[in-house]
This record gives structure tokens, sequence and C-alpha cells, in this order.
């Protein structure tokens, strides 16, 4: 359990220093200066902590990934759950996703089917590395019994 703990505070500081870049980014294209003219400094470091805490959640939550006793469907339900509880709450929070705006209906409606699309490959890499291992017991078996 401690070393899942150290994992997830280590990819959540990795996550927060990504998302508080992706933040100052995306910021960027409307104009840092501008945006702080419009809504104040406070806002701005508000703008950046909470980018950082997205990205902090996005990252330190991959480690349920390693609980081996969960299976796949169970880690990435868990993570999809708590990204999007997390997205919708400081997305309408913030204003970044407004309710009957076409874009948070897209934004929403993009992360559904990457979520799925990264679960279904994932089941494809884990069923041919199960395959593998399989066949490669196949073999280690059928070489012990002639001896």
């Amino acid at each position: 359990m401690r070393e899942f703990l150290k994992k997830t505070a280590f990819w959540g500081s990795i996550g927060f220093i990504m998302g508080i870049l992706i933040g100052l980014v995306i910021l960027s294209f409307a104009g840092i200066d501008a945006y702080c003219a419009e809504y104040g400094t406070a806002h701005f470091a508000l703008y950046l902590v909470t980018s950082g805490a997205l990205g902090a959640i996005n990252m330190g939550t991959t480690t349920i990934y390693s609980l081996e006793r969960w299976g796949l469907l169970r880690c990435t339900l868990t993570h999809f759950c708590v990204v999007m509880t997390t997205l919708c709450v400081v997305g309408f929070s913030m204003g970044w996703l407004r309710f009957r705006d076409p874009v948070t209906r897209w934004i929403l409606a993009v992360s559904v089917v990457a979520y799925f699309i990264v679960w279904t490959i994932m089941c494809l890499l884990y069923r041919r590395k199960i395959r593998r291992i399989n066949a490669a017991l196949k073999g280690w078996q059928a070489s012990h019994r002639d001896e």
C-alpha cells in the first residue's frame, strides 16, 4: 500500500506540472495578458492551480491500473469515473464547460469514446500477452515431460 501511495504521489506531481503547462499553452492562445486584464491575477493563479490539480488527478489515478487484484474493466471504470467527475465539477465551476453547450457535449462524448478505445486496445494487448505466456508454458511443459 505504501508503494502504491508513493507511485500515486509521484505521478500526481508530474501530472500537476503537466496540467499547469497545458493550461498555460491553452491560455496563451487567448492571450495571458488579456486574460489577466479581464479576470485578474488572482483568477489566473486559480486557473493554474486548477489546471495543475486536474493534471495531478488524471496522472495520479493511473496507478489504479497497477492494482493486480482488480480487472482491467474495473480499473478503467474507476479511473473514468474519477477523471470525468473531477473534469465536470471543475469544468462547470470554472466556466470551462457550460450546460447546453454543444462543445461541452462533444468534449464529454470524445472522452467516453477515447476511454472505450483505450480499454479495447488494452484488452487486445493483454489477450496477446496471455496467449504468448500460455504458449511458452506449453513449450516448457513439453520440454520437461521428455526428461
